[in-house]
Order: C-alpha cells, then structure tokens, then sequence
C-alpha cells in the first residue's frame, strides 16, 4: 500500500475500490502470531487524520466494500506513519486515537466485526461510548477463555 493511494482514498480523489487494488497483498503472515506490512510512506508534509476520515471508513466497511484486514492495514498505517498525524490532545483527537488502536490491535481490544463498526462510527458522531466498556472487554476474553478450556478438556 501507498500512503499517497490512502491519502487520495481519504480525500475522495480515489475511489474505495481503486484503493482497494492497492492495498492488496500489503498484510502478509509471516508467522503464527507475526505479521509484515508493505507500506510505501510519503516523505514530506502531513495529512491530519479527522473524524470525518474515519467515518468515511466506517461506511465502507458497512458496505461490504473493505474488509477487517484493509481496517487493520489502514489502522497500522496511521499508527507507524510520520505522514498521517492527529491531535491526540484534543476530544475528537482521543477519540481518533482509541479508534485506530482498536482497528490497530483487535486481538487485545475490540474485534473487527459489523456491530462494532456501527458503534464506532456511532462514538465518532455522538462522542458516546456506551459500547465501548471495560465490561464489554471482559465478555470478550472470558469467551476465548472458556472456548480454550472447552478445547481442553476442562
């Protein structure tokens, strides 16, 4: 993937599935809990990340049009890049910043999924964080938890 093609996604210069052909192929598992990401970064200036940006992919992902793993490589994108910048200091700033964490790390946070798409794009409207709860966290790993122990015999 290439920052620049993201960057043009984000501006509506690029259509999701023109951008969709370049993120293809950028997530690669090179391990049992190990991946890499190709990711062609912009050398000079900055682009800052807003609410609307992520809304906008919250509805294409709503619409079918991207998939966990392009979120997940778009998350790791704005995470390790020295282009795409954000106020983490600001309300809408923080709120930017939990949402591409999660989109960043859902095996330790909230997970891909339709339903959380909808409450995220709904926290990015509203600022309400109703869903988004420690206690909902902890439904989620006592899930795995009791899965794994079923799986062993416990």
């Amino acid at each position: 993937m290439r920052e620049q093609k993201l960057k043009e996604y984000l501006e509506n210069s690029l259509t999701v599935e023109e951008f969709m052909m370049d993120l293809e192929n950028s997530q690669h598992k090179s391990g049992y809990d190990t991946t890499s990401f190709h990711i062609e970064q912009i050398e000079e200036g900055e682009f800052e990340i807003t609410k609307s940006h992520l809304i906008k992919i919250c509805d294409d992902f709503l619409q079918g049009k991207l998939h966990p793993m392009d979120v997940n490589t778009i998350a790791f994108a704005f995470m390790f890049s020295d282009y795409f910048t954000w106020n983490g200091e600001s309300q809408d700033g923080k709120i930017i910043s939990e949402i591409i964490y999660d989109w960043d790390n859902p095996e330790i946070g909230f997970d891909v999924t339709k339903e959380n798409f909808e409450h995220w794009k709904e926290y990015l409207q509203t600022g309400k964080t109703d869903y988004f709860t420690k206690e909902e966290l902890k439904k989620k790993f006592r899930g795995v938890k009791k899965n794994r122990m079923k799986r062993n015999g416990f």
